[in-house]
């Protein structure tokens, strides 16, 4: 008996919050995700209106799936921050019954190449880097950094509240280069690239006025530069 062919997968990116694969992808982010870390649904959807409209450019946001046999088995979403020429890796998942499919990897690599799609329309060479943030001893960034060349970088992150009254998570930023190698930053770009997804991803309208990033940025204060972490 001849095996069945297993239905072919197919990546599309979405610029409409009425697409039906949106509501979909949706449906699969409420259950894979714990509800610590999801954000309320109208964030995308803002987004994306916001995108269909034009009104983002140099910046941009990107909501991906991944579909099989007609069935969303995947997203992925990212903001570029054009002001650092840096991408943000926000959500990535994949359906638990494709394990071994690599749907998470083609992903993040379609998306990385959307991000760099962005940085040449802002008359940049190429993207700089993708950033992500991660729990410390998360396998995905050993990866990163011992076979990306990615940088766990040596500050004392941590991610905003999704939700009003509940407190901000420790994690680490890794930032994985994409044009050319960096072995660290300077001080400066750091404080760049942090008000950056405060701003632009978490759409805080006064970064400054939030305990958490004002303690950050005293840390940083007496540095010059940037580099890695040791992980646990």
């Amino acid at each position: 008996m001849t095996a069945r062919a297993q239905p072919r997968i197919v990546i599309e990116s979405l610029d409409d919050h009425r697409n039906p694969s949106f509501r979909a992808a949706l449906r699969l982010y409420n259950r894979i995700f714990p509800a610590k870390e999801k954000i309320d649904h109208r964030y995308f959807v803002e987004l994306l209106q916001e995108k269909r409209l034009g009104l983002l450019f140099p910046f941009n946001v990107h909501f991906l799936v991944a579909r099989s046999g007609g069935r969303v088995v995947g997203l992925a979403t990212g903001s570029y921050l054009a002001v650092v020429n840096m991408g943000f890796v926000g959500y990535l998942a994949a359906a638990p019954k494709t394990k071994g499919s690599r749907i998470g990897v083609r992903l993040r690599s379609r998306l990385v190449e959307e991000m760099r799609r962005d940085a040449r329309a802002a008359a940049r060479p190429d993207l700089d880097a993708v950033m992500g943030e991660v729990e410390g001893d998360n396998p995905w960034l050993r990866h990163l950094v011992s076979r990306r060349g990615a940088l766990a970088l040596d500050i004392d992150y941590r991610q905003p509240s999704l939700r009003a009254g509940e407190p901000t998570v420790p994690l680490v930023l890794y930032l994985e280069p994409i044009a050319a190698p960096i072995r660290s930053l300077s001080t400066r770009r750091v404080r760049a690239i942090l008000y950056a997804i405060q701003r632009r991803v978490y759409r805080l309208r006064f970064p400054l006025r939030e305990p958490t990033f004002r303690r950050v940025l005293r840390s940083l204060e007496n540095r010059r530069r940037v580099g890695v972490r040791r992980l646990a």
